[in-house]
């Protein structure tokens, strides 16, 4: 089933972010892919269609995942934002209207699911 969601995906880890891609592709998503946060935003900068959410490390060189969401959202505020990361104490505990968080390391069910949780919000 085509999502024809666009979801720009910011981590430094090369073997988590060919996972990511290849389970988003798999669900028909649009990928943009981007080794960190200020390529990330490089990306998004440099990209004329509608991004649908960041996925985004929390951890990155250059630019860390918190700061390249709030620059998306300044610049895309229709832009969600999912965070993701498995080093203790720098999640965000608490999930805000504009991000979310997933915790590393995840199976592609969980990352599906939360996608689906994000972009195919239920009727209210």
């Amino acid at each position: 089933m085509a999502r024809r969601h666009v979801v720009l995906v910011a981590e430094d880890d090369a073997l988590v972010r060919e996972l990511i891609n290849s389970v988003l592709l798999r669900e028909g998503y649009s990928v943009l892919l981007a080794s960190d946060g200020v390529e990330a935003l490089e990306l998004s900068r440099g990209y004329s269609g509608d991004i649908h959410l960041l996925l985004s490390d929390v951890i990155m060189p250059r630019m860390n995942g918190v700061n390249l969401a709030a620059n998306i959202r300044a610049e895309r505020p229709a832009t969600r934002s999912l965070l993701m990361s498995g080093e203790l104490g720098t999640e965000i505990t608490r999930p805000s209207r504009e991000v979310d968080f997933l915790r590393k390391p995840f199976v592609p069910e969980e990352l599906r699911r939360k996608l689906r949780e994000i972009l195919d919000p239920a009727p209210d």
